[in-house]
This record gives C-alpha cells, structure tokens and sequence, in this order.
C-alpha cells in the first residue's frame, strides 16, 4: 500500500503522451501485441502487485491502487492468452529442483487483504484459470478494523497518511490506535471478515501469505516491534486458517527506505522461504528468495500499456 514511487510516472507532453497510446491501441488491436509475446521468453518471472479491485463508480481512498473490475478483466485476459500463469508452488519448485518454468511466467499477488478480492477478483481469477496470492494484514481482519491508512484517509486525506507513515513507529502507533474505525459488513471498501478470508483460502487457486499484523513501515520499527509485525502475522493466519503461512510481502517494500537488511533477517528468522518487494524488475530464478520484486499495478495501467510493458517497457528498465 502507499509504494513511494509509482511506474510510468514520468512526464511526458500531452501530444506526445496522446500519440504514443494511440499507437500502442492499433499495435494491440491488430493483435501486434500478442504475437510479440506469444514468440517471447521473458527475462525472469513477471510478479504483479495489485491491491484492491473495485467497482469503476466507487470513490474511494487511493483509488489509483485499486483497478477496477473491469480493468482487472482485461489484465487476467491477456495474462491467460498471451502468458503463462504459474503458482507460488510452481516458484517454489523450480527453485528448489531447478525445474524449468514456462517462458513468459506470471505471478499474480495482491497485498492488504481487501474484500473485493473475494468477491471481485476471485470469479475472474476462476473464469481464466489464474492462480494468485493474498498477503494479508491479519490485525485488521481479526480485530474488525478498516486498514489504518483507509481510516486516517477517511478523516484527513492522503497526504496526512503519506506523513504518517513516516512517523517513528510507537508515534505512529498512538496515531493509528486513535483513529481506529470499525468495519461494517456491508461496506464494499473494507478488510476481509475473518468469515471471508476462510473462504478466500478455501479456493484451490489462492495462497495466503502474511504482510504484517498493523502494516507499519518496519524500517522505523525496533527490532522487538518488527519481529511481532512479522512473526506474529504469521502466528495469527496460521492459527485461523489451520494451514502453513510461507511467503511474506514487505508493508511498500521499498528497501532501506520501508525495511531494512535487518528486517530481511527477521523473516527469515520468522521461517519465510519467500518474500516480496515492490522492486520494479522481473524476478530470477536465481535471486535473493527473500527479495523477490513485483510490479506494482495501477488503474491508470490498462490491458495494453501491460502488454507493452511486459514486452518492452519492464525488460529495458
């Protein structure tokens, strides 16, 4: 949630910017795109990073973190058409047995633990066979709580969330225990329902991984405080879904500035045998297990700025 820099932010003029998707839809519309990817091998696994999904008509805090239903239609399309779907399991394998995985691998992950996964993401995930996983929050989810960036947002916008975060951590503590909000059943933007979450783990296409109890920035955390965001997240789903919690998402996954070597240190410590970054690249076989980048996906990233992406953009970064 809140990563510090977003892809394909840069500025370009707004002739430029019109011309180039312009090209980019002919390109995808005569199918361009898809043969390219189609012959292609991509230059590691491509892990994607999506949070929530949300009806196109619903405002809501970060809205741009949050792809619509529609948008996330489109993006599991042309991963099932153009790429190739794989499971954390089939990562897990090839690292272990060095066994090959298939040229253009996808991994699709989310992080919070939002509702619309269940109830949006997870029917489309089943029409195209996708499998994915879900790194959960787990204080949120067994305390009732909305997501204590969605709260202070609610109350004094993004910007006060984007300082908060920054806080030393028992400031941000205080903070976040002070601003505290129940979730409601029927609210469509909230935290799963540990009821929900049950049923999110029960389809054979979904993994739970664990992304911290509160989602501080474990970098400002002592050492005591992180190993009870870390270990204790895992402690808590485990207990809940009675099935092992292995891979670990870092809370914005920028390192140094979100965590640190020594937080590296601490999930490993917590028996993590993966964890994910927001590290723009795609991730090698052969690389730090404990470090593994995604790509972060935004709404303003549509079906054919990924195709172009992940065919151009992402492997030239």
């Amino acid at each position: 949630m809140l990563p510090s820099r977003h892809e394909g932010s840069e500025v370009a003029p707004p002739v430029l910017s019109s011309v180039r998707r312009a090209i980019k839809q002919s390109l995808f519309a005569v199918g361009y795109y898809h043969q390219r990817l189609s012959a292609s091998a991509f230059p590691g696994v491509a892990v994607l990073c999506y949070h929530g999904v949300r009806i196109s008509d619903v405002s809501i805090p970060f809205s741009d973190l949050h792809v619509t239903k529609a948008t996330f239609e489109r993006h599991c399309r042309l991963i099932a058409t153009a790429c190739d779907p794989i499971s954390l399991a089939e990562l897990r394998e090839a690292r272990r047995n060095g066994r090959e995985l298939p040229p253009r691998s996808v991994i699709v992950t989310f992080d919070d633990g939002y509702r619309g996964v269940l109830d949006l993401a997870l029917p489309i995930l089943e029409r195209y066979r996708i499998p994915a996983v879900v790194f959960v929050s787990a204080a949120p989810v067994l305390d009732g709580r909305h997501f204590w960036f969605d709260a202070l947002c609610r109350r004094q916008g993004e910007t006060a969330v984007l300082q908060a975060r920054g806080l030393p951590y028992h400031e941000w503590q205080a903070l976040t225990e002070a601003t505290a909000t129940a979730l409601h059943e029927t609210e469509s933007h909230r935290p799963l329902t540990l009821m929900e979450l049950e049923r999110l783990a029960a389809s054979p296409l979904i993994e739970i991984g664990a992304h911290t109890m509160t989602h501080p920035t474990l970098a400002l955390a002592p050492v005591a405080d992180q190993q009870r965001e870390i270990a204790g997240c895992r402690a808590a789903l485990e207990r809940v879904l009675e099935k092992p919690v292995t891979a670990f998402a870092y809370p914005y996954g920028s390192l140094l500035e979100d965590y640190t070597s020594q937080t590296v240190s601490l999930v490993r410590d917590a028996s993590f045998g993966l964890a994910f970054t927001t590290g723009a690249s795609f991730a090698k076989l052969e690389g730090d297990p404990l470090q593994i980048p995604r790509f972060m996906m935004l709404d303003t990233v549509g079906d054919v700025e990924l195709a172009h992406r992940l065919m151009y953009s992402w492997r030239s970064a």
